[in-house]
């Protein structure tokens, strides 16, 4: 039979010891997230008036330019981005986006970052080409709201 002080003396040792490991080694990352009531139109890339935009980032800046559009065929909604370092070091991020109808159900979600060792130098801009959402025909009327987050770090984010 084990001694319960014995037992509470030893979880308290262990919930009190400092945190090593990997997780110790993990770098802040900024999140910067936006959500909101949206209308998507159909358009294509340059139709200017019919895009839905925002921007947002502390260190970066995203902008969007979503839109239901067409891709080899299929109706999409795409949910392509820009984003622009003007900070003075190298950058990595990751982007998701989630639509949602008026009860708060997802339709459908994309998310795409920076997946190499070199991140966004500074002053670069990049584009995020494969956010690409097709979904059954009904549900482009019913997209209601969206929901975006963006993770931005000075190391590479899940590292």
């Amino acid at each position: 039979m084990r001694c319960p002080l014995l037992v509470s003396l030893t979880l308290t040792a262990v919930l009190a010891a400092p945190a090593v490991g990997p997780s110790a080694a993990y770098a802040a990352v900024e999140t910067v997230s936006k959500s909101g009531p949206c209308r998507l139109q159909e358009a294509g890339a340059f139709d200017d008036a019919k895009l839905f935009k925002i921007t947002l980032g502390k260190a970066l800046r995203l902008t969007t330019r979503w839109r239901i559009d067409e891709f080899f065929g299929k109706r999409i909604i795409n949910a392509n981005v820009t984003v622009q370092n003007p900070s003075s070091k190298t950058m990595f991020f990751h982007y998701y986006v989630a639509f949602f109808d008026k009860d708060g159900h997802l339709l459908g979600c994309a998310g795409q970052g920076s997946l190499s060792d070199d991140g966004l130098a500074p002053g670069d801009e990049t584009q995020l080409g494969s956010c690409l959402i097709p979904l059954p025909a009904e549900a482009f009327k019913a997209v209601a709201s969206y929901k975006v987050i963006l993770y931005e770090s000075d190391t590479m984010v899940g590292k």
